[in-house]
């Protein structure tokens, strides 16, 4: 394995670590992925370092919801040996959080966003986290308008 090879792993590991956690709303950890000066952009707003991105990850609907988000089509285009370059793809499905044993239920106006992730990550203090991510719409259900 090349030493870009073991970079694209830690990378796509570091992307599949994001979405578990964000599903699962452990803030924490999701803000533990980003440098303390990241900026996310994500529904229409700019987000500047750990504060900001918290502020809004807290702000996400509680336990009344299942979340989960599926990562593909991971692509890091430019790699170094402290920064580097990716694009991914989420697909996204959110429904009531059932009341008792069985699957959540989804309605189709959120079953299968797809969003592309345009990713800038940076070596901080031994760990490869992101330093900037752009999240844009890409595919929406016929039934939301965008």
């Amino acid at each position: 394995m090349t030493d870009e090879d073991a970079i694209a792993w830690r990378l796509a590991r570091l992307n599949t670590a994001f979405v578990h956690h964000y599903d699962r709303r452990e803030h924490d950890e999701v803000l533990a992925r980003f440098t303390p000066d990241a900026v996310y952009e994500v529904h229409g707003q700019v987000l500047h370092g750990h504060a900001e991105i918290k502020a809004v990850l807290d702000a996400r609907p509680g336990p009344e919801l299942t979340v989960r988000h599926l990562v593909t089509n991971l692509h890091f285009h430019t790699i170094s040996d402290n920064d580097a370059h990716g694009a991914s793809c989420l697909t996204a499905f959110v429904g009531p959080a059932p009341a008792g044993a069985g699957p959540a239920r989804y309605p189709a106006a959120n079953a299968g966003h797809l969003t592309q992730l345009t990713d800038r990550y940076a070596l901080h203090e031994g760990r490869w986290k992101i330093a900037g991510r752009i999240a844009e719409k890409l595919l929406v259900p016929a039934t939301t308008v965008a």
